[in-house]
C-alpha cells in the first residue's frame, strides 16, 4: 500500500501549524489614575467659597470698626468737648475729603494743632480765627460746634457694612455646596467652568445649564452635537 502522498507526488510529511494571520488581541488598558491637584493651587481657592467668606468677614469687620469707632468719638466729643478759640494755619478743599488746620492754646497753657474735615463757610482763610471744640483727652482731633459728627452719618456707616455683610453670608449659605463641588471638581481633574462665566448657583434653577454641560455647548456652537 502506497501511503499518503502531496499533490506533487512527494511523501507527505506532517509539517508545523501554520500561525494565525492576527495577533490576538490586547486587553484594554486600564484608565490611568491622574493624582489629586494641590489645594493650595490658586485654581482651587480662587474657586472655594472660603475665599470669598474670608474677605467679606474681613471687609465687613473693617466698616463696622470705623462705624463704631466714629460714633464712640462723637459721643465723647458731644459729652465733653470744649470750645474754644482757633487760629486756622491751612484749609485743602478736595474733591474726596477736605482739611482744615489749626492751632489753639488750652486753659492749662498747651499749644495745639489740630485739623478737622468740617470747613464753615463762608471758607476762613489762613490767619482767621474760628471757634472749634476738642476732646480735652484728644485734643488734636477737633470739630466745629455746628458740624461735628453726625451719629446719623455713623449709624448709616455701619448699617452699610452690616447689611450687605450679612446678605452675602447668607447667599454663600445657600450656595456653598455648589460652590465648593466646583473646586473639588477641579482638584479631581474634572470638567469645569472658567473662572469669571456667570453662573446660576441657585438650587432648581437652570441646573441643566451650569457647569460643564454649559461650557461643552458653549464651545460646540449652536446646532452643534455635544
Amino acid at each position: 500500500m502506497g501511503g499518503r502522498r502531496s499533490r506533487r507526488g512527494r511523501p507527505w510529511r506532517p509539517g508545523r501549524p501554520r500561525r494565525a494571520r492576527t495577533a490576538a488581541a490586547a486587553p484594554p488598558a486600564a484608565p490611568v489614575e491622574r493624582e489629586p491637584r494641590s489645594r493650595w493651587r490658586p485654581g482651587y481657592w480662587l474657586r472655594h467659597p472660603a475665599l470669598a467668606a474670608f474677605l467679606v468677614c474681613c471687609g465687613t469687620v473693617t466698616v463696622l470698626a470705623c462705624g463704631i469707632g466714629a460714633l464712640v468719638d462723637g459721643w465723647q466729643l458731644r459729652e465733653r468737648g470744649v470750645s474754644t478759640p482757633a487760629v486756622v494755619e491751612s484749609v485743602s478743599v478736595f474733591p474726596r475729603r477736605s482739611a482744615m488746620k489749626v492751632r489753639f492754646t488750652t486753659p492749662e497753657g498747651r499749644a495745639v494743632r489740630g485739623s478737622t474735615s468740617a470747613i464753615p463757610e463762608p471758607r476762613p482763610a489762613p490767619g482767621d480765627v474760628v471757634t472749634v471744640v476738642y476732646d480735652p483727652a484728644e485734643p488734636e482731633d477737633v470739630s466745629l460746634p455746628l458740624g461735628g459728627p453726625s451719629p446719623v452719618a455713623d449709624a448709616g456707616l455701619v448699617a452699610f457694612g452690616l447689611v450687605p455683610g450679612a446678605l452675602y453670608g447668607w447667599y454663600l449659605r445657600r450656595t456653598w455646596s455648589h460652590w465648593r463641588g466646583q473646586a473639588e471638581d477641579w482638584r479631581q481633574h474634572r470638567p469645569v467652568p472658567p473662572l469669571g462665566e456667570r453662573q446660576y448657583p441657585w438650587p432648581g434653577r437652570a441646573r441643566a445649564e451650569t457647569g460643564p454641560a454649559r461650557t461643552a455647548r458653549r464651545r460646540a456652537g449652536p446646532g452643534r452635537p455635544i
